[in-house]
């Protein structure tokens, strides 16, 4: 095993290492420094010594073919929709890095990946296509196409870190608007927005309800352990447990209508006809372009509902379990400014009332009415 020097006939200096097995040539690779040609030649002495050395030709393929390896390997082992998650992660990779052989993917190409995508791209959407990059690397390791994975060893680069989404959802408002033009349009559908509105649950999570999980007693509740979106299979919620989301005595009456002689195992949120509802039929009913405010999405009822119980003073952690979240920080995250503005609010309110009580201690003629004038005094 050696590093030879070399120079180019244009003059450029490159450092050829070799690996030998015996007297056999079984690998060898040119660098353009000599600290990574020795560093390369150590990792190969290593594998042999160990048994995992891997021949250049098996990881000679570009990314861009060990990815749709990997992805065709994933379609019966992961739901559809985490599927074309990583199938959608892996179509935005740029075509520098796809087009590279897979052995030539080191730390420094993950890196200048990852910092080039938080440039334009938002901090959680890199970060969720670092994972579907070190699903591949990981694959192509258990396929014996190289010995390790260079993304476990890359931290997400310094940048713009996100403390607080800051959503934007209806106003108080802009949702009673929405709800009579859509009550006058169709009754039975617009229901499902106001339930919504009022119970936090994902759309996902609402159609997969069923009559039995609607709980009515003295504290009416629905029990949310099932999720379906348009187009993908039933499966379960997003963190994979069952909540109880309490309702308010309007939201059990919404729903207490829909129990009423009907099967247990029947969906509680259906059409007209009877029938699941599908996101885009039920947008079409309540023509949801023409009632709802430009922007405004059926996911923003439920940071409605969100905002509205943290702005009542309902705990952050009671207000994480009604909304399924896997962990509090994600509700701070997303409601940071309803807290803050929440806050305020009760600040606010003190300070007013500090105010009326120190007024009642103070005799000024200037308060004795709005149009009282000031106190008499010597001419100037």
């Amino acid at each position: 095993m050696s590093v030879e020097r070399r120079t180019t006939s244009a003059g450029a200096v490159r450092y050829v290492a070799r690996v030998k097995s015996g007297r056999q040539l079984v690998a060898t690779k040119t660098f353009g420094r000599k600290a990574d040609a020795e560093a390369w030649e150590r990792e190969q002495r290593r594998a042999l010594a160990f048994g995992e050395f891997i021949p250049p030709s098996r990881s000679s393929a570009p990314f861009s073919q060990v990815a749709a390896q990997f992805i065709e390997s994933r379609r019966d082992q992961v739901s559809p929709h985490s599927w074309r998650t990583d199938r959608d992660n892996l179509a935005g990779i740029p075509t520098w890095f796809t087009a590279r052989p897979l052995s030539s993917i080191g730390e420094s190409e993950v890196l200048a990946y990852l910092t080039g995508q938080l440039a334009i791209r938002a901090r959680s959407t890199v970060q969720r296509s670092r994972t579907t990059l070190s699903s591949v690397f990981a694959y192509a390791v258990r396929e014996k196409m190289i010995s390790r994975n260079p993304v476990r060893e890359v931290r997400m680069p310094p940048g713009a870190r996100q403390t607080s989404v800051g959503v934007e959802t209806f106003t108080d408002d802009e949702l009673a608007r929405t709800l009579r033009l859509q009550y006058e349009i169709r009754p039975h559908v617009a229901a499902v927005t106001e339930f919504l509105s009022l119970t936090g649950l994902r759309w996902s999570e609402l159609r997969a309800l069923r009559v039995r999980d609607f709980q009515h007693g003295p504290l009416p509740a629905v029990r949310v352990s099932r999720a379906q979106s348009d187009g993908y299979a039933e499966k379960g919620t997003k963190t994979g447990k069952t909540r109880v989301v309490p309702l308010t005595a309007r939201a059990s009456e919404i729903a207490l209508t829909r129990v009423i002689g009907r099967a247990k195992t029947e969906f509680l949120f259906t059409g007209e006809s009877g029938r699941q509802l599908s996101g885009n039929l039920f947008r079409r009913f309540v023509k949801w372009s023409e009632t709802a405010p430009r922007g405004r999405t059926v996911h923003d009822l439920r940071h409605h509902a969100a905002s509205s119980w943290l702005r009542a003073g309902i705990p952050v952690n009671q207000v994480s379990q009604w909304l399924g979240h896997a962990n509090p920080n994600t509700t701070l995250k997303v409601y940071a400014h309803v807290l803050g503005e929440a806050q305020d609010i009760t600040a606010i309110a003190r300070l007013n009332g500090m105010s009326a009580e120190h007024a009642k201690d103070i005799s000024s003629p200037y308060m004795a009415s709005p149009d009282a004038g000031a106190p008499a005094g010597p001419s100037i």
